[in-house]
């Protein structure tokens, strides 16, 4: 998160009004990569995750990593502004030691911490966010639901947008650069159609119902690999077997993919992809969507996602009502491929004008109160 959403942001206001930056890591990093991130930021502070048996024992490691959490927080300076990016319901036994150091406290919700969270942990959100001067979204829709539940309005906690910046992603620069001459099918040898399903080895319900609809059109899918990048998410090895066992039944060839993606892998695998699925029953806004439209794929994705006010900005992708609906695009897209990857190519002008840093910073400098730089 750190590296494909704020750090890219962190270097563009660091260029352009010499800001300065720390970073505060909740969970445990090596330190090859702390001493990476020191590159960009002034200094990084890293909890000290629980080791031994105390890791094996949930309540006790969380227990353990609250009481981290606390020191760190406390051995922080004073700061103009706090910004804390995706919110953990046990952040609330810490961020007030840290409202205490700081002029401005700003939160930002990526999506699934508030749309895959229970009742209690939105109960403790509830009652804790009023500490925070304003909580930021990445689009309208769930920004209100987000006001609405916690209600923030009456606690006086300001919205608003922010957009992070990824322009090396979207742009496909890294590989790019270092792959002249060499087709993206080529780099991760795919001798067939591409139709990448999903990201996130914690999505299973949502590989479930992909694959359930793959099987509904299997004839249809002989000139086709499917992949499932399953690389990161919660539990991953577990679900990366029950996909694996779900998959044994098909017909279809598929590659399930577990090893951690470095940009330029994976910025070749959305350039590959002809076709990409994405249904998840919640969402923000996946960068994984922004890249593979960007890049030229047809998407099939959700109505029930709130993608509205995106989609207003004039983006081609194919829409469905349900889940169950995706066998019937996923067979009209595939008997008329050609003609759907055609009208997709506006997507990437559209995308790359969205995350163009001019339209970005404006909302980031206006509420880092840096609007003499607009």
């Amino acid at each position: 998160m750190i590296h494909n959403f704020v750090l890219t942001t962190v270097k563009k206001i660091k260029e352009e009004t010499g800001a300065r930056f720390d970073c505060l890591i909740t969970t445990t990093v090596d330190e090859n990569a702390r001493l990476t991130l020191t590159r960009d930021f002034e200094n990084v502070f890293v909890n000290e995750y629980p080791k031994g048996l105390i890791s094996k024992i949930p309540k006790i490691r969380l227990l353990q990593n609250i009481y981290g959490l606390r020191k760190l927080a406390g051995k922080l300076p004073e700061y103009d502004i706090v910004h804390i990016h995706f919110y953990y319901f046990y952040y609330a036994f810490f961020t007030p030691i840290i409202r205490k150091k700081t002029r401005l406290f700003f939160l930002t919700f990526f999506g699934s911490d508030y749309y895959r969270i229970n009742n209690l942990r939105h109960h403790i959100n509830k009652r804790s966010l009023h500490i925070f001067d304003r909580v930021f979204a990445i689009n309208e829709m769930m920004l209100q639901d987000v006001a609405k539940r916690y209600d923030l309005i009456t606690k006086q906690v300001e919205t608003g947008i922010l957009i992070f910046m990824m322009d090396s992603f979207v742009s496909f620069q890294t590989y790019l650069n270092n792959n002249t001459g060499c087709s993206a099918k080529k780099f991760w040898k795919f001798e067939k159609g591409v139709i990448v399903c999903a990201y996130s080895a914690g999505a299973l319900m949502q590989h479930s119902l992909i694959i359930d609809g793959l099987k509904k059109v299997e004839n249809k899918l002989k000139n086709f690999e499917m992949v499932f990048p399953m690389t990161y998410g919660w539990n991953a090895k577990k679900m990366r077997v029950m996909v694996k066992e779900k998959l044994r039944s098909s017909s279809f060839d598929s590659r399930v993919l577990e090893d951690f993606l470095p940009a330029e892998a994976l910025q070749a695998l959305r350039l590959a992809a002809d076709i990409f699925i994405v249904i998840p029953s919640t969402d923000q806004l996946a960068a994984s969507m922004l890249e593979h439209l960007a890049a030229g794929s047809v998407v099939i994705t959700g109505k029930w996602l709130p993608y509205k006010s995106f989609m207003e900005l004039g983006i081609y992708c194919i829409m469905i009502d349900t889940p169950e609906d995706l066998a019937g695009a996923l067979k009209e897209v595939l008997d008329n491929l050609e003609d759907h990857k055609s009208k997709s190519k506006v997507n990437r002008e559209i995308v790359l004008k969205l995350m163009q840093w001019g339209n970005i910073k404006k909302n980031w400098f206006k509420y880092y109160e840096l609007e003499q730089n607009i």
